[in-house]
């Protein structure tokens, strides 16, 4: 590995950030009325307060664990603080780690459990059919085009395959790196383990390393957020793409047929609001159905809850029972997302709603399907 940076790097720049957040809060109060899970009625002094103490109370210890990081707090200071940033912080500091996140811990976007994980791949190598030989694979190959699935390779959404269905039909030649032991470590740093969300970011460097691609494509939001730290990080050379943006550069060599009914179209967080890039999943969605949208901006669009790690799961519901109902106030026939996490975390409620919800690339590959196939 030819390049490293220190292993305190994201917490000493968090803490920066949010040290800077505490010298220019003007006390407006602006992000907490903005929040969607602020439930219990926290106000900014309050975390603030606890930021610089480190004593908690129950109620701010409560709503740190149910902060869901989709950064409509930092899109409202009127100072333009970011909150988001000092809410990851405030992560890094609780005296507690709920029971949710140890269980999501376990297994998920590990590579040091090696016996455990091995297990795992066995199982699901031999349950993944096509899938499966991609798996924590040992070696990976040389190829301009490096599609990354990390965790989400054997998501329910069915997102890889319909990847690399797309891929087949546009004849192109590529690697796949996906399975536990090449996660990001996104949700790591997203849930306040700074040091462990670096260290797998950088096993995952090491793994990009050997197959040496141009591009690397990947369909969940915050795996392309990490795959952008890395490149600035590193100075890496390859060009990260959402899997929209991968797409479209293809388009034109597909034959397109569109939906009968219009979609609803959610924004991922990452995407939209972070990276500031929502017009590639609009530009994908509106070649195969009209598009409805559900909140007058993207910045506005209500996240789906996933980051605070299943630690309340009626407040998700709650925010995913108010999706369903934008949905069809609108008059669209179901909702499509670009990210496979969003994806997953809609799932359960939008199929006890008989609602169909599409990740992008499950649509796009139907809509590009021949005839009969």
């Amino acid at each position: 590995m030819k390049w490293t940076w220190e292993g305190q790097a994201f917490e000493d720049s968090l803490r920066r950030l949010a040290e800077f957040g505490l010298g220019n809060c003007i006390g407006a109060n602006a992000c907490m009325e903005a929040c969607p899970v602020n439930r219990l009625h926290v106000n900014q002094n309050e975390l603030d307060s606890v930021m610089v103490s480190g004593v908690w109370t129950e109620r701010v210890q409560t709503f740190v664990t149910e902060c869901i990081q989709c950064g409509d707090c930092t899109l409202a200071c009127p100072a333009g603080v970011h909150r988001d940033h000092m809410m990851l912080m405030l992560k890094a500091m609780l005296p507690t780690i709920p029971k949710s996140w140890q269980r999501y811990y376990a297994i998920k976007g590990r590579h040091d459990r090696s016996w455990l994980i091995s297990l795992v791949d066995v199982f699901t190598r031999i349950t993944a059919g096509p899938l499966g030989k991609y798996v924590d694979k040992a070696y990976l190959e040389q190829k301009p085009l490096l599609f990354y699935f990390g965790c989400y390779i054997l998501s329910p959404s069915g997102a890889p395959a319909a990847t690399l269905k797309l891929a087949d039909r546009l004849g192109l030649d590529y690697e796949v790196l996906g399975g536990v032991r090449s996660c990001c470590g996104w949700p790591q740093y997203l849930s306040g383990r700074m040091g462990y969300g670096q260290q797998m970011l950088l096993h995952l460097g090491t793994l990009i390393e050997q197959a040496q691609p141009e591009v690397i494509v990947t369909g969940c939001a915050e795996c392309y957020t990490a795959l952008l730290r890395l490149k600035k990080k590193t100075g890496a050379m390859w060009t990260p793409l959402t899997t929209p943006e991968w797409l479209l550069q293809h388009a034109d060599r597909l034959t397109w047929r569109r939906f009968e009914y219009p979609i609803a179209y959610h924004d991922s967080c990452h995407v939209s609001k972070k990276v500031g890039k929502p017009q590639p999943a609009r530009e994908l969605l509106t070649a195969i159905a009209d598009l409805i949208e559900i909140a007058e901006t993207p910045q506005e669009c209500v996240c789906c809850g996933y980051y605070n790690i299943h630690a309340n799961h009626a407040l998700n519901h709650a925010l995913h029972q108010d999706k369903l109902a934008l949905v069809r106030e609108r008059g669209a026939g179901g909702m499509a997302v670009e990210c496979v996490t969003c994806w997953e975390s809609f799932a359960e409620s939008f199929e006890q709603a008989d609602v169909p919800l599409w990740e992008l690339m499950v649509a796009a590959e139907q809509a590009t399907r021949q005839e009969g196939s």
